[in-house]
């Protein structure tokens, strides 16, 4: 299998496609798996583009010791949540974008993110409600006006229909191309600063612990994970994964709801001799 010889050092892994399944739960296996490769020294990072706070559940549910990159790269954390690294843009930029969706009708429901916060609109939208469901942390209702000129946003996540987000993904990218604009999902779209992706958190996390970037592998199963899977010793792509992706990944696994991390990791760091 590819990459079975290599003395893996760390592991990155996505959550949402890949390290849960279809029920929003990690399974008993591949929290195991994780908690097992971190007791052999294998640095564990969870890397997401969730909030910190939307992170943590999962943490503890699965009593996993590990990093945190959040925000799409825009938040490094290590084990003790000390920051690393942190990378955004201004509440005014923030403020532009809302205002550009917003003045073109677009059918959307824009999230602001902060280290410490989430606001919305309207949090009785039931997007959002859904994505509070999802990683059981609550939104506030505001507006990016009302934060201080010197905080820092992490990230903006735009909620749409299938059918819209390519178009919003589209004219954002002309519209702000000093800004990283990625779709996440068929839903979902997500706004970091540019130069700012999952890729950049494993060059830094590597380089904080003295970890040779090719020892690492990384699990993903979407397009916001592609700098991160580029950036890795080994990608491992998810077999739920768009086909292109799996294409050109170093290995496929089994899909997020056949526990395809847990084998992945059996295969290349737990099982051998």
């Amino acid at each position: 299998m590819a990459g079975s010889e290599r003395a893996w050092r760390a592991v990155f892994s996505d959550i949402d496609g890949t390290l849960i399944g279809s029920d929003k739960r990690m399974s008993p296996a591949t929290a195991e798996a994780l908690r097992a490769c971190a007791e052999r020294g294998v640095l564990v990072t969870l890397s997401s583009s969730r909030s910190p706070q939307g992170i943590e559940p999962l943490v503890r549910d699965n009593d996993l010791r590990c990093c945190i990159s959040a925000f799409g790269g825009g938040l490094l954390l290590d084990e003790g949540r000390r920051v690393l690294a942190r990378h955004g843009f201004s509440p005014q930029t923030a403020c532009d974008v809302v205002g550009f969706l917003e003045c073109g009708g677009y059918d959307v429901t824009w999230n602001v993110y902060t280290a410490d916060e989430w606001i919305v609109r309207d949090a009785t939208d039931p997007r959002v409600r859904r994505e509070e469901d999802l990683v059981r942390t609550t939104a506030r209702d505001g507006r990016p006006e009302d934060l201080d000129s010197g905080d820092v946003v992490c990230k903006l996540l735009l909620m749409s229909e299938p059918e819209d987000s390519p178009t919003i993904e589209r004219d954002l990218r002309a519209a702000f191309p000093q800004l990283a604009v990625t779709r996440s999902s068929d839903i979902l779209v997500e706004v970091n600063a540019r130069g700012v992706n999952k890729g950049v958190a494993v060059r830094e996390l590597c380089e904080a612990r003295g970890i040779d970037v090719a020892d690492t592998i990384a699990f993903g199963d979407n397009y916001n994970d592609l700098r991160m899977l580029e950036a890795a010793g080994l990608s491992v792509v998810m077999g739920n994964a768009p086909a292109d992706i799996r294409r050109d990944a170093g290995m496929v696994t089994d899909d997020n709801d056949h526990d395809g991390v847990a084998h992945a990791l059996h295969a290349l760091i737990l099982d051998r001799a």
